[in-house]
Parts: structure tokens; C-alpha cells; sequence
């Protein structure tokens, strides 16, 4: 099991009284002992592995220490830290390795962009990502009183689950580049948002796109995520997308 973030530990030992073996990967190196005097002697030299390191090497790409562990864990649960759990869980849904069940804490709002449907201000690229690699399913709020002291935002418990028809890394991460550009200004159409984005004329990525006469009015938002990937594939071959590699 891995848990992102573990701190000094509180989850962590929980986990561990429970019977699951833990990969615990943190990057602030001060909490390793701390988490060592909080959790019991006979479940820290149990089935614990501390890796001290960041989880994440970019803003889409795990870190090479986190992908390393990523074979040997069937479930990802935590408390994830704010900073990093929106472009973590994208990055996640693009491994292969993966892990196919998550169960993890995060900040209301980011709850809500991760399961947005097409056509509010929460749909952009996350949504369209987990929509595409996943199946997301609120377990449950946490009130800003369960913690002490209380934060300004509520959370949520949140059940990710790896769908069956999963795309495929490479498939993802080439429509991650394409969302980038589509939701690069959210008040423009997707055409032109799309060609400003690139410095380009909105009648290349016409052609490149070959959007029907309606579409071409529609914001990237109201496109649901199955028509975005069947974009992100036309742009992907298109002689447009092979020169725009940013």
C-alpha cells in the first residue's frame, strides 16, 4: 500500500495496525523521526518501507523514486498534501503502474474538479483526465471541525478506482498537452484558445481539428471528455500537432 505524504505518521500507524504493508514517501526529511516516535516499535520494524523524497520530478510527472515503488503497490491511501494532490492524481492516472484503487483526503473544492461534469468553471483538464483513466466517487465530507485547529476548507474522502478500458500512458499524456492548449484561456472558444496558445491562426487549427460548424463556437468546457480525446488524437496527427511539441 502507498501512502503520499505520511508526515509523522498518524495515518501511517493506523495502516500498519491493520495488517497492510506500507511504502511511505515523504519529502520533508525531519519527519522520519518524528513519525518513528509516534508509531509503535513493533509496527515501524514491521512492513514499512520510508522513502524519503519528493513524489513528484515536474508538473505532470512523478519523481523516478515514486515510480520505482509504484509496481509493488495494488492501492494508493492518504491524506494528501494541498500542494501536490491535484497534479499527483493526474500523474498517477497516466502511469502504468499506477495503482488501481485509491482512497485519499483532499480539499473540497479539489474534489469537486476532479468529478466535474462538462459545462461549469470545475470541468478542465483534471476532470477530463480522471473521467477518461477512472471512475470517482465522493465517500464521504469531512467538516473543517474534524481536525484541530480547524482549516478554512472542508475536505473530502475520495474513492478512485481504475477503469477497465483504461487508455493507455501514452494516449494520456498526449491528450494532457492538447488540454493544456484547449483550456489555455477558458473565456475563448476552443478554436482560438487553442491557437493563442500556440501563437498560430485559428483557420490551421480548423483544419487540423476539423470541427463541425457549431463546435467551432464552444469553449473547451462544453465538450464532454470522450470528444476531447477524440480531438486530442486528431491534433496528436495532424502536421500541426507534430511541429507543436512544447
Amino acid at each position: 500500500m502507498l501512502e503520499v505524504g505520511p508526515g509523522p505518521g498518524l495515518l501511517t500507524r493506523h495502516l500498519l495496525a491493520a495488517g497492510a504493508a506500507v511504502v511511505a514517501v515523504e519529502i520533508d526529511p525531519a519527519m522520519q523521526q518524528v513519525a518513528q516516535e509516534l508509531v509503535e516499535p513493533e509496527l515501524w520494524s514491521g512492513d514499512l518501507t520510508w522513502v524519503e523524497a519528493d513524489a513528484m520530478a515536474g508538473p505532470r510527472t512523478v519523481s523516478d523514486a515514486l515510480r520505482s515503488v509504484l509496481p509493488g503497490c495494488s492501492a494508493l491511501v492518504a491524506n494528501l498534501p494541498y500542494a501536490i494532490a491535484a497534479p499527483l492524481l493526474a500523474a498517477l492516472a497516466c502511469e502504468v503502474d499506477g495503482p488501481p484503487r485509491q482512497v485519499v483526503m483532499i480539499q473540497k473544492e479539489l474534489g469537486q474538479r476532479l468529478s466535474a461534469p462538462p459545462g461549469g468553471r470545475d470541468y478542465g483538464p483534471l476532470a477530463v483526465v480522471m473521467a477518461l483513466s477512472s471512475h470517482v466517487k465522493v465517500l464521504r465530507k469531512v467538516p473543517a471541525q474534524a481536525f484541530w485547529p480547524p482549516p478554512k476548507v472542508e475536505s473530502s474522502v475520495l474513492g478512485i478506482h481504475r477503469r477497465a478500458d483504461w487508455p493507455g500512458a501514452e494516449r494520456l499524456q498526449s491528450l494532457q498537452v492538447f488540454l493544456s492548449l484547449a483550456f489555455h484561456n477558458r473565456r475563448k472558444t476552443l478554436l482560438n484558445s487553442v491557437a493563442e496558445a500556440m501563437d498560430g491562426s485559428a483557420s490551421d487549427v480548423q483544419e487540423a481539428l476539423q470541427l463541425q460548424e457549431n463546435e467551432q463556437k464552444r469553449r473547451a468546457e462544453a465538450f464532454p471528455a470522450l470528444q476531447l480525446d477524440d480531438l486530442a488524437r486528431k491534433w496528436a496527427e495532424s502536421a500541426l500537432g507534430e511541429r507543436y511539441r512544447p
